[in-house]
């Protein structure tokens, strides 16, 4: 004897839906708990990444070098309009807001050095590329009997001086990013009442009273910076690498990882060794509330 699924399937819904038409159904604001913990790792990551400057939904590295170049006055607002100028920008018709260019003329300093540094942390989040760390040297012809199809051979080495300088930048704002990220952490609010955007904005805030220790941060710890470093294994998209300071910094499409005496500094969810944790509110505690209704015969 053979059943039919779709008769049995039909059968079942329609008994699901007799049952909650007939009992009384409570709406999610009549749940106890209205918030969720969540790991402060990924909301803070999101929230910098949110906050980072665009061109046409874009990073754009030019605008936002000269946007750090302003926060950390290494550039005066003249000599950052000549920039403008020289790549045929109408610097009097940028507005103050409202436009990619705006934090280059605004004069908001504030805003600079939030925006600078959610674009400098939020770097060990964007996909890596190592083409310029390494040389490329031809090395003679391939042998090949016939001549005129002989090759040039070509051996690409990793550039030591390049390498170096631009591991101690990377593990710089690695270091100052995970001290950041438990400033931010650890000053969140523990309003389990506050939204997931809610907790976003406080992350923003943060960040803003922060940005210019940030930055301090990033160029005192380059400066001191006097370590060798080891590539442990290095591609053209990530690299793996130890220094004789006892860091291990790895980066790949999946985002940085920065240890320090063995111990996650930063990545896969942790943060100077702990995991942080923030509750966020998923459920509207206004919302109203479903009728009881009564099965019809």
């Amino acid at each position: 004897m053979r059943i039919n699924s779709t008769l049995i399937r039909t059968a079942v819904l329609g008994g699901l839906i007799g049952l909650m038409s007939c009992q009384a159904i409570s709406a999610p604001a009549d749940l106890n708990v209205k918030s969720i913990s969540v790991p402060a790792y990924s909301l803070i990551t999101d929230a910098l990444i949110a906050a980072t400057p665009t061109v046409k939904g874009q990073r754009n590295d030019a605008v936002m070098q000269l946007v750090c170049d302003l926060a950390r006055g290494t550039k005066s607002q003249q000599q950052v309009n000549d920039v403008l100028k020289q790549n045929n920008v109408d610097v009097e018709n940028i507005p103050a807001t409202g436009n990619a260019l705006s934090l280059l003329v605004n004069k908001n300093a504030a805003m600079q050095s939030t925006a600078c540094t959610a674009f400098i942390a939020t770097s060990l989040f964007t996909p890596v590329n190592n083409s310029a760390l390494f040389d490329t040297v031809k090395e003679g012809k391939d042998q090949d009997h016939d001549k005129s199809k002989a090759k040039d051979q070509v051996k690409v080495t990793l550039n030591p001086e390049k390498f170096a300088q631009e591991m101690r930048l990377r593990l710089a704002i690695s270091q100052a990013t995970a001290q950041m990220y438990a400033v931010i952490a650890s000053n969140l609010s523990k309003d389990g009442n506050l939204s997931w955007a809610d907790q976003q904005n406080d992350v923003v805030r943060i960040v803003a009273r922060y940005a210019p220790q940030y930055l301090q941060s990033v160029k005192n710890i380059y400066l001191a910076d006097q370590a060798t470093y080891t590539p442990v294994s290095i591609t053209g998209n990530s690299y793996d690498v130890i220094d004789s300071n006892g860091h291990q910094l790895m980066q790949n499409a999946q985002g940085p990882v920065l240890l320090y005496r063995g111990v996650e500094w930063l990545g896969n969810g942790k943060i100077l060794g702990k995991e942080y944790f923030v509750d966020v509110r998923v459920i509207d505690s206004g919302s109203p509330a479903v009728t009881k209704t009564k099965k019809k015969r």
